[in-house]
């Protein structure tokens, strides 16, 4: 039995580090999503597709800067199955429009000087999602 388990976990790890579906049902949960990736969030019903990196103005790691920058992101967001609608969230701040509070934790990689553009299919986006209120 043990087994045929491990192989679906190694699945499941596998498709929620990007352009899969990850559901989360327990809250609070920080997911890493990259560009196309899902999250199903269980309670309240919530859905959330990472669809575009708007900007990224962070100061590159290899420099010294006198603001650090930001992330832009935008999300297609569906709640209870209803019709998808857009959400921009940036680093630096919370959304808790949807009854959870949204918030990115961490974007990678982090820019540098001699890499200037960063293809969109390279990032990665660690979200925190946390019940509203706490």
């Amino acid at each position: 039995m043990q087994l045929c388990l491990t192989p679906v976990l190694i699945i499941a790890v596998v498709a929620g580090c990007g352009g899969g579906i990850t559901t989360v049902s327990l809250l609070p949960a920080t997911v890493t999503l990259k560009l196309g990736g899902d999250v199903q969030v269980t309670s309240p019903d919530i859905r959330l597709r990472l669809v575009e990196f708007v900007q990224d103005s962070r100061c590159p790691v290899d420099v010294v800067c006198i603001q650090e920058g930001s992330v832009t992101l935008r999300f297609s967001v569906s709640v209870a199955g209803g019709p998808e609608s857009g959400l921009i969230l940036q680093t630096g701040e919370t959304d808790s429009s949807l009854g959870v509070v949204l918030r990115i934790r961490e974007i990678t990689p982090d820019r540098r000087v001699n890499v200037p553009l960063i293809d969109p299919r390279d990032y990665r986006v660690s979200l925190e999602i946390s019940p509203a209120g706490s």
